[in-house]
């Protein structure tokens, strides 16, 4: 079994006398040096004044050198930050730099420079190398004598494997002063950059027979998450890829283009062997799918044996059938495996061992769609909610989900998760796109192999929750409530993944968690849930949660008047009031998605509610075509009766069709998702006739 080995080599950890290198001169700047003897303490901008912390200089070179027959990424990142207050000494009491599988570090520095000019040096025995929240290694430097107005001076350098993609954020929630990107690399090579949000574009140009791309910003604005809204997608940012490279010949050759992407995929996933295939249809003979059967049927079959036999894991030891940390997994156990190092994906040992890697598993399936005769496109998907991508920019950089893709159907299969079923997929991916290669179903495959696909989202109807819910008083005026919940779609992806392998404890923390309103386990008398396995997905059938509450935590006296906070059903809302500020990005929802909810209110006799009124509220926005596209409305009916006491129905409807709005559409949005949030604090009084 193989560990990961971060190796860090601190050859120089103290603030050694290093003579200046290259010097940026700005205009209305001070000055910088890679690292100077005697540093000097910057004034603050006036109009900066007010801010946690300044990024004077946040400085990033990439070098890509060759050494031997491999290609290296020599990577400098230089950074001096000045702390104005108690928030800023917090952020960077301790500096915390991630680093990749394999990276080396062959110089560290780090000092802190007080308001008096004084310098503090970094101790080289207190840096430490660490696992975060995520189980990514980061290297800490906890930084000494931070204090109001002094300044934090860091210099890292790192030597990672070349990668042919790459990116970098240059925009966060501090101000940034002085921005310099730069890449330099050997001339037979060719490198592409796109940037984004405002980030100068960068162009190649020849320097000491290197080629370069450098770029250089000003007073980058500090840029703050908004509620519903994707962050990332808003920072300026840069993209860049190795576009070209010169062959023996001294020719010109396009380097990693999508239709290389589709082949590199297509050899990888798709060249199974002549024995492989007779255990792949002997697997499909036991799962009962059938040649020329109803296509849906056998995608359903297909998934559901894979992912109910078959253990993923994200590294296999076969020997021991373990899940394992290692970055590269040992031999084949495969008994057509012709040699000691061929890959481990080879099927028969995933079917015998019934465990597979996520390779393994893509494998699987494609083998047994192909072998059932079922057309597909197997691809790869960018994260809508962090990546920031553009299909026209051929890079593979983010592509990290894969997917299948159902011509036919139109729909869409994600084969390593578990916890999903056709034709739903990770929420994430929702009106995204992806790289998919495309086979013919017949024939020589010729030309392009790959297409950009969106990634079709399902509509509002298809991912829905739904509540039902009866509240009653004994004679004392001790209220129950009686609620059943169904969710539907993406609503039900989060509870599907916890419920299969919850203990009743835990579905019972769960249960309590969803009727919000209440925090104590003691309250739900009764609960159930139904429909919990991925396999409901393709019977659209909800997840559902049935509960008895002891509903005390809605009801409070009032004098002789009860108020009873009746909102609180429907569950805690999400609302923008907070937000005063102009808006500075765009709105982006998850996904479409509605919530419908019925509440009974049965009115003890002999009382009343006095405020019906408070119950409808309605917000709505068309868009140009006319279409109401998000909408909001709580309306109710009151059935009389004098002998057992009325009752109220209030009925509750929220839908948003579109799920991404400009900013000038920002305060109309608002007006809809706030108004479900008004209705979550919806009291009613009642009091007797």
């Amino acid at each position: 079994m193989k560990k990961i080995s971060v190796f860090i080599t601190l050859l120089s950890v103290v603030a050694l006398s290093v003579s200046a290198q290259k010097k940026l001169y700005l205009s209305q700047h001070p000055v910088f040096d890679e690292w100077v003897d005697s540093p000097r303490v910057h004034p603050v901008p006036p109009k900066l004044a007010d801010q946690p912390a300044i990024i004077l200089l946040n400085d990033v070179e990439i070098d890509y050198r060759y050494e031997g027959r491999t290609l290296a990424k020599h990577v400098k990142k230089h950074m001096i930050v000045k702390v104005l207050n108690d928030g800023g000494i917090d952020e960077f009491r301790t500096i915390e730099i991630p680093l990749e599988r394999g990276v080396k570090i062959p110089e560290i520095k780090a000092r802190t420079i007080l308001p008096s000019g004084e310098v503090v040096k970094m101790s080289p025995k207190k840096i430490k190398l660490a696992l975060n929240s995520r189980g990514l290694y980061v290297v800490l430097i906890p930084m000494e004598g931070v204090e109001k107005n002094s300044e934090i001076e860091y210099l890292v350098k790192e030597v990672q494997d070349g990668h042919a993609f790459g990116s970098m954020y240059f925009q966060n929630t501090l101000p940034i002063s002085k921005t310099r990107f730069k890449i330099s690399y050997p001339k037979d090579l060719s490198f592409d950059a796109k940037s984004f949000n405002g980030f100068p574009d960068m162009k190649e140009e020849l320097h000491n027979n290197r080629h370069q791309m450098i770029a250089e910003v000003e007073d980058i604005p500090a840029l703050f998450p908004e509620k519903v809204s994707f962050y990332e997608w808003q920072r300026m940012a840069v993209e860049y890829r190795i576009s070209y490279y010169l062959n023996g010949n001294k020719e010109k050759v396009k380097f990693n283009t999508w239709n290389k992407f589709a082949r590199y995929n297509f050899d990888r996933f798709y060249n199974i062997s002549k024995k492989e295939k007779e255990v792949v249809n002997k697997f499909l003979s036991e799962l009962g799918v059938k040649a020329n059967g109803n296509e849906v049927e056998n995608i359903k079959k297909i998934e559901d044996g894979i992912k109910e036999r078959i253990v993923l894991y994200s590294v296999v030891d076969y020997e021991e059938r373990n899940e394992v940390i290692a970055h590269f997994e040992r031999r084949s156990m495969s008994k057509f495996s012709a040699g000691y190092d061929e890959r481990r994906e080879v099927l028969d040992t995933v079917l015998t061992k019934k465990s597979a890697s996520h390779s393994g598993y893509i494998r699987l399936f494609v083998a047994c769609l192909r072998q059932a005769g079922i057309h597909h496109e197997l691809g790869w998907a960018w994260d809508r909610t962090d990546d920031r991508y553009d299909p026209s920019f051929e890079s593979w950089n983010g592509l990290d989900y894969a997917l299948i893709y159902f011509p036919k159907q139109k729909k869409f299969l994600r084969p390593t998760s578990t916890n999903l079923r056709y034709p739903f997929y990770p929420y994430n991916l929702a009106n995204s796109r992806g790289v998919f290669i495309t086979i013919p179903e017949r024939g020589q495959v010729t030309g392009d192999l790959y297409k950009i696909r969106k990634i079709a989202t399902p509509s509002e109807q298809q991912t829905h929750k739904d509540i039902s819910a009866s509240l009653s008083f004994t004679k004392d005026m001790q209220p129950k409530a009686d609620i059943s919940y169904e969710w539907y779609g993406f609503f039900a992806e989060d509870l599907r993944e916890k419920l299969p392998f919850a203990r009743p404890d835990e579905a019972k923390e769960i249960a309590t968690n969803i009727v919000s309103f209440t925090n104590n386990k003691k309250s739900i008398e009764k609960y159930s849930f139904s429909n919990v396995k991925p396999q409901n997905y393709s019977e659209d059938k909800p997840l559902t949660l049935y509960t008895s509450v002891n509903a005390s935590a809605l009801l409070e006296k009032a004098g002789y008047r009860y108020l009873v906070n009746v909102g609180r059903i429907i569950g805690n809302h999400a609302d923008l009031y907070d937000e005063k500020k102009p808006r500075t990005t765009p709105v982006d929802l998850l996904y479409p998605y509605a919530r419908n909810a019925t509440i009974t209110v049965n009115i003890p006799k002999g009382y009343r509610v006095l405020n019906l009124n408070d119950i409808h509220m309605e917000a709505d926005y068309y868009n140009t075509e006319v279409d109401k596209v998000i909408g909001f409305e709580s309306n109710y009916k009151l059935v009389k009766d004098y002998k057992h006491g009325d009752k109220l129905i209030i009925t509750v409807k929220e839908f948003y069709k579109q799920i991404h709005f400009n900013k000038y559409e920002y305060w109309r949005f608002r007006k809809v998702y706030d108004a479900a949030a008004d209705f979550a604090n919806l009291t009613l009084v009642m009091t007797r006739r």
